[in-house]
This record gives C-alpha cells, sequence and structure tokens, in this order.
C-alpha cells in the first residue's frame, strides 16, 4: 500500500532530479494516463449528447422492442 509518506518521498525526488531524460522518462508513464482519461470522458460525452439528440428525435427503442430484438439475435 503506497502511504502519504512514500508520496512525499517520491515527490521530493522527483524535484531534486536535474537529469531531463529521466523527468522525460516519469512524464511518458504518468500523461498518458491522464491523456486517456480525457479522450474517454471526451469520447462518452459525445455519445452522450449523440443519443439524447436521438432520443428527442424519436429515435428510440421500448423496453418490448428491446427485449424483442435480444430475443431475436439469441435465436441467431
Amino acid at each position: 500500500m503506497i502511504t502519504i509518506a512514500d508520496r512525499k518521498k517520491i515527490a521530493k525526488l522527483v524535484l531534486t532530479i536535474h537529469d531531463n531524460s529521466v523527468i522525460e522518462k516519469i512524464k511518458d508513464l504518468i500523461f498518458p494516463i491522464n491523456k486517456a482519461k480525457e479522450s474517454y470522458i471526451k469520447k462518452y460525452n459525445k455519445e452522450i449528447d449523440e443519443a439524447v439528440v436521438q432520443i428527442k428525435g424519436g429515435k428510440y427503442f421500448t423496453q418490448k422492442e428491446a427485449e424483442s430484438l435480444l430475443a431475436a439475435w439469441e435465436k441467431e
């Protein structure tokens, strides 16, 4: 388990590193995660917005229709 003390030690260590290549490697480890999350959230929100437009336009299935579609797919 990572404790607050561990986090502080890591932060202090990073602050004392003078080798830019090491800092770049740390950034490569950390920032892609943030970018991936950001990208996922944008995509998720876009899909929600598109779904809302479809629903408002009357393009949706009722529960019974969805169940019928599922039953038909299961038979295939």
